[in-house]
């Protein structure tokens, strides 16, 4: 099923714009997709921070020495 769309204007940076011409696809198809990852992206922060909240609620705070192995861990 075709997703419908919507017309706007935007206003990029220039250096941007030469990037993303420079891979000779659509520029409204890449920024759509761009986009599309960012929005999904805070979706999923704002879930994550929500399920953390209820964890801490229930379980009671996180141990931070243990968050910052895992944060080094993970870098």
């Amino acid at each position: 099923m075709a997703t419908s769309k919507r017309k706007v204007s935007i206003s990029l940076d220039e250096d941007l714009v030469v990037a993303l011409e420079a891979q000779h696809e659509s520029l409204s198809s890449q920024v759509n997709e761009a986009v599309r990852i960012e929005f999904t992206r805070r979706r999923r922060q704002v879930l994550l921070d929500e399920m953390l909240e209820e964890f801490e609620r229930s379980e009671g705070p996180a141990d931070e020495a243990l968050v910052d192995k895992y944060m080094t861990l993970l870098a």
